[in-house]
């Protein structure tokens, strides 16, 4: 009896280890599986967030570009505070800022930050090797001046981001990015929208935020309407308690000799009462790309489908129609002021189109504006709204990337508009995936 017990008592004893032991591989097992979603759930939150600025238009959220002013060495080079861009002069490296404490932000006035932003445009724009002293003050508007007002007017993924970060090279810019961004995925043709959006466009130009409720609420929760302006971004970054409002955003822009603005919403016919007003003085680029190229482009952008505005062909190639005929007309009452540059002529000869649009702007080649051209055009680095691109192949990579099919469907559609804005057919798959040339001389004159 004693042996049978002691036998079954040492059954009883190794069946109790072998459940502990299984229970510890399935915990362990479980902890395993645990740790596997959660490593996988946080790649596909950081991969999401970090690829997902095509649903930047309606949903808030911080972008890495949020402190481009605070690293802009990294995307316009090392500027530098009375020296040469690069470094090569005298003066304080233009990522080691003059020192402002904010320590305590809630003993900083509005005065506090305006001097010291004066501080640094003074400084940005003393540049001694390039001969460029402090700009005189009939260029600002704090002094009665008027600053250089240069717009580009273009629609969806036509290459304004890469020429408007062009113009935010200069020094003493201060960038008003896709001010009706706030008008939601529409083209603007005329009535109802077109009083509002000239007002707001009037308005930002003057540097008067007032009347301004909507855009303003607008930028609160998407920080990438102010973030692109970089010089201003900065100090909403340090101090955010002043960032949206008109009494601290009216007199900082207007510290500012250079104001750039890109509109990707406003169809070129409606500029004509900004090109009227003499009050503002604005010279305006209408920016122009291939609409197999446009469309392609689109084809990644969550925002983009299902809007017809933006990715219905037809309505695409009338909205270009349109603008060729005001591009006629613009150009023969406005010569100065008004011209048409093609995105596909700017990337094929970025250096030499920059230096036409710049003197046409009446702005100059800065060292700065080189430094971001050598940056910026030689190879493809980022995702879809990089501005790092391989700039000569960058405006053709719709013929890759678009099935013949999907071409045909586009060229059907836009018959008038390629034809005035010089752009070849491709007539067979053959054509289009061997090395397809699709420019043609053009005429607005």
């Amino acid at each position: 009896m004693e042996k049978v017990a002691g036998t079954v008592g040492h059954t009883s004893s190794n069946s109790h280890a072998v459940r502990e032991r299984m229970s510890r591989r399935k915990n362990l097992a479980g902890l395993v599986a645990a740790t596997v979603v959660c490593i996988v759930l946080l790649y596909a939150s950081q991969r999401y967030t970090s690829n997902s600025y095509g649903t930047e238009y309606f949903r808030p959220r911080e972008r890495p570009a949020n402190l481009r002013m605070l690293n802009s060495h990294k995307y316009y080079g090392s500027r530098t505070y009375g020296g040469a861009a690069g470094g090569g002069g005298a003066g304080t490296a233009y990522d080691t800022y003059p020192p402002i404490s904010t320590a305590h932000n809630s003993t900083i006035s509005i005065e506090d930050v305006l001097n010291y932003q004066r501080a640094l445009i003074s400084a940005e724009c003393t540049d001694s090797s390039y001969g460029e002293r402090k700009l005189p003050d009939g260029l600002t508007p704090e002094t009665g001046g008027k600053p250089t007002r240069s717009l580009i007017i273009t629609t969806w993924r036509s290459g304004s981001t890469f020429l408007g970060d062009i113009l935010n090279a200069l020094p003493g810019n201060y960038y008003h990015y896709e001010p009706l961004l706030d008008f939601d995925i529409v083209q603007i043709r005329g009535p109802p929208n077109d009083s509002v959006a000239l007002h707001n466009l009037r308005h930002l130009l003057h540097c008067d935020y007032s009347e301004m409720e909507n855009y303003l609420e607008f930028g609160r929760t998407h920080n990438y309407l102010f973030s692109h302006n970089t010089r201003l971004w900065q100090q909403c970054v340090r101090f955010p308690q002043f960032c949206y409002e008109p009494r601290f955003l009216g007199p900082f822009c207007r510290l500012f000799p250079r104001q750039s603005m890109k509109v990707v919403r406003l169809r070129a016919a409606l500029v004509t009462p900004l090109l009227e007003d003499e009050s503002l003085n604005v010279r305006v680029v209408l920016l122009i790309r291939d609409p197999r190229g446009s469309m392609q482009s689109r084809k990644h952008r969550v925002w983009c489908p299902g809007r017809p505005d933006c990715d219905d062909p037809s309505t695409v190639c009338s909205d270009m129609q349109l603008d060729y005929e005001a591009a006629i007309e613009l150009s023969q009452r406005f010569p100065q002021r008004f011209r048409v540059v093609r995105y596909e002529d700017l990337s094929l000869n970025p250096y030499k189109m920059t230096k036409e649009i710049l003197q046409f702007y009446g702005l100059p080649y800065h060292p700065e504006v080189k430094m971001f051209l050598d940056t910026h055009t030689k190879q493809d680095v980022g995702g879809v709204s990089s501005t790092y691109r391989d700039s000569k192949s960058a405006p053709f990579h719709w013929t890759k990337d678009l099935t013949y099919d999907e071409v045909k469907i586009i060229q059907d559609s836009c018959v008038a508009a390629m034809r005035s804005w010089g752009y070849r057919n491709a007539t067979s798959e053959r054509e289009l995936y061997d090395n397809f040339n699709p420019l043609l001389p053009y005429s607005v004159s």
